[in-house]
């Protein structure tokens, strides 16, 4: 990888970017500023709620609709320091707007300059472009930040629930579809481990050191095929050079993933990358290329015929997978209605704080004006 733009001076990487493009924060994802007056907005709210109601049931509930000089200053105190907060609100409101700060966009433009410079393009998603265990969630996953080429890409999933892990990823399309294959890295289990729980009796105990480094997970039936793919140089360069990322083959593609949240302002994100896509990356794909599920009617004997020909370059059209190899068995709660449940519970909860308070504190003002 070339990462001198990670340090480079910033008047150079103010002219790179001013040559390459300035490339904007997606609006989805909120800058400090924005969550700043979204607190402020709702401290508001509830400000007037306390402030309103308590004066409200004191005019009420026990002065009987009987309005006092008391209550008066009570209310004029509270719209006074309404107006004051609403004026700062004001001029919060704009500064939020305000391009990112300069330290921000020159962090995000070191980032981007690194991966043009690599030959990815910073592609940000609001929805998975892939499927894996890391994308495969009920409320849908956001990319960002996220560089792509054609049959590559790399970045950081975060999932649109409330406290949900993000995970920095390696994604690369294969030459043909696979089984699915999940390696659970062992030296990320004080992370949390995998997104979902894997039938056990799936795992398969391998030769030699490679089981103190990963759990290797296949369909049933699916052992020889997995050995396939992890031959004894695959199986050297995911310890030497991706020990702490899971792996998932899915379909036709490869999934690398790590509990992190990256945001490849530093070299270190960016070598665990040039690692795998180098080291690791070459050797798998290498595999896939001829790879044929037999247990697929006609696959095999097109295989066969083209082995006999040392002329012919064998390409199969679509690889297929029979159906028992193509999912592991594996309970992935982020699939189901929890999370469902837990996204409807959090926009309430987010819209509660504005309309409770809202309803109430105009509850508390008629009380007041209604007073005699």
């Amino acid at each position: 990888m070339d990462l001198r733009w990670l340090d480079a001076p910033a008047t150079e990487v103010a002219a790179a970017l001013a040559v390459s493009g300035d490339r904007p924060r997606p609006s989805w994802v909120p800058t400090r500023r924005q969550v700043l007056l979204h607190v402020n907005n709702a401290l508001v709210l509830w400000f007037a709620f306390i402030g309103l109601v308590t004066i409200g049931v004191q005019v009420d509930g026990v002065q009987d609709g009987r309005v006092t000089d008391r209550d008066v200053i009570a209310f004029v105190v509270v719209l006074g320091v309404l107006a004051v907060w609403l004026v700062g609100t004001f001029f919060l409101w704009r500064w939020a707007q305000r391009p990112v700060a300069t330290r921000t966009r020159l962090r995000q433009a070191r980032r981007d300059l690194t991966a043009l410079a690599n030959g990815f393009f910073p592609r940000p998603s609001a929805a998975a472009t892939f499927s894996s265990l890391v994308t495969d969630h009920s409320v849908g996953v956001r990319e960002y930040p996220r560089f792509a080429t054609a049959d590559a890409e790399f970045g950081t999933v975060r999932t649109r629930a409330s406290r949900a892990r993000s995970w920095q990823y390696v994604s690369v399309r294969l030459e043909s579809a696979m089984p699915h294959l999940v390696l659970d890295s062992r030296a990320n289990e004080r992370g949390g481990g995998l997104p979902a729980s894997i039938d056990r009796g799936q795992r398969l105990r391998l030769e030699g050191d490679f089981d103190r480094f990963f759990h290797t997970y296949a369909p049933s039936g699916y052992g020889p095929d997995a050995l396939y793919v992890l031959t004894p140089d695959v199986m050297a360069a995911l310890v030497d050079h991706s020990p702490e990322f899971d792996v998932e083959i899915r379909d036709d593609r490869v999934v690398f993933f790590r509990g992190a949240d990256a945001d490849y302002t530093t070299a270190a994100d960016w070598e665990r990358v040039d690692a795998v896509l180098r080291h690791v990356v070459p050797r798998i794909a290498e595999q896939s290329e001829r790879y044929v599920d037999e247990r697929v009617a006609g696959q095999g004997a097109v295989e066969r015929l083209a082995r006999t020909r040392d002329a012919v370059q064998w390409r199969p059209p679509r690889p297929l997978i029979a159906a028992d190899g193509r999912r592991l068995d594996a309970r992935t709660p982020q699939t189901g209605l929890g999370p469902v449940v837990g996204r409807l519970a959090w926009v309430t909860f987010r819209a509660g704080l504005y309309l409770v308070p809202l309803v109430f504190a105009f509850a508390g003002f008629m009380s007041i004006v209604d007073g005699r």
